[in-house]
């Protein structure tokens, strides 16, 4: 029985390594220890620390979609109540992830473009830029198995995000912009903590390009969500 188990394990492996095809299911968890998570908030350190404590248990759903040279990665909203408190106030992230789950990051490989459709304070846009992979040094000398795959670790320039890859499903660039010749199965990029929890070799929805809102670029899109932060702080 264990025999036959690991062939049909080993198959699916195989199949995932060569398909065309892959859907990857992702839990994320808050690094609630890391001072950069909500520092773009424009909270007091104080409010957002007690922001950052507040989110130590909640656990959200990520979908990346791969097919053929184009990718969507998004929020799945989960089911039931997951709340929080503060400032006095509880709050249900899981409805507020219902609005979040309209946004999401379309890649097309194959044009080297990535277009994230979102919301900034109250306005909805698609952010358009290249797809520029981040500068990532491996470290050759620590490996971790993820859903059976063997991992290397690799650390970003900046030291802000640590990636776990496999080389062994030869997929660039997702679901973040690394550069790295692999899948990343689990990644720290100081916020939340993402880790592969499924993975098959179809995708059972249709892969499009966001449309319908603004094309701002990522440059003018960062200046505008700097003016609003500063002058929030400002108040």
């Amino acid at each position: 029985m264990r025999k036959a188990i690991f062939v049909m394990f080993s198959v699916l492996q195989m199949s995932i390594m060569s398909a065309q095809e892959l859907t990857v299911i992702y839990k994320a968890v808050y690094n609630t220890a890391s001072p950069q998570l909500f520092a773009e908030a424009g909270l007091s350190e104080e409010m957002r620390a007690s922001l950052a404590s507040a989110y130590k248990d909640v656990v959200m759903t990520y979908q990346l979609c791969i097919r053929g040279t184009e990718s969507e990665f998004r929020l799945v909203p989960g089911k039931g109540k997951q709340e929080i408190s503060f400032m006095g106030q509880t709050i249900d992230v899981n409805a507020a992830a219902y609005a979040q789950a309209q946004n999401y990051t379309y890649k097309n490989h194959a044009e080297g473009v990535i277009l994230d459709k979102t919301e900034a304070f109250g306005k909805k846009v698609i952010v358009i830029d290249s797809i520029r992979s981040e500068r990532f040094t491996v470290v050759h000398n620590e490996k971790k198995d993820i859903l059976g795959f063997e991992c290397l670790k690799a650390n970003s320039a900046d030291k802000k995000t640590t990636v776990w890859f496999s080389p062994y499903i030869p997929v660039k660039n997702e679901p973040i912009a690394s550069g790295l010749d692999g899948l990343i199965l689990q990644f720290d990029n100081g916020q939340q903590v993402f880790t592969a929890i499924d993975i098959v070799d179809t995708v059972n929805i249709k892969i499009a390009r966001p449309e319908g809102e603004k094309l701002v670029s990522r440059e003018e899109f960062s200046k505008s969500v700097k003016r609003r932060i500063d002058m929030m702080k400002r108040r």
